[in-house]
């Protein structure tokens, strides 16, 4: 499985995809984003967050994919914070 880097129309923004195929439906969005060119601390400090982000959705995407056919239940983590 890849992650695919996409710029947005303006270029500022890189949005990643995951490549399960080459087929319809088979590149779903991450929901991630960072900054191609970060003009400041803040705008750095997110792409970290959203590249750590990134590494987690795709462990857990691989774990759920190799637990396919076997006994082990991939627990689901919640990324949200919770109220």
């Amino acid at each position: 499985m890849n992650i695919l880097q996409r710029p947005n129309h303006k270029g500022d923004k890189i949005f990643f995809h995951f490549d399960l195929g080459c087929g319809n439906g088979q590149r779903p969005s991450t929901g991630v984003f960072i900054y191609a060119h970060p003009k400041d601390q803040i705008q750095k400090n997110h792409n970290k967050q959203a590249l750590a982000l990134l590494e987690t959705k795709k462990s857990q995407l691989i774990i759920e994919q190799q637990a396919i056919g076997s006994a082990f239940i991939p627990a689901r983590i919640s990324l949200k914070p919770t109220s």
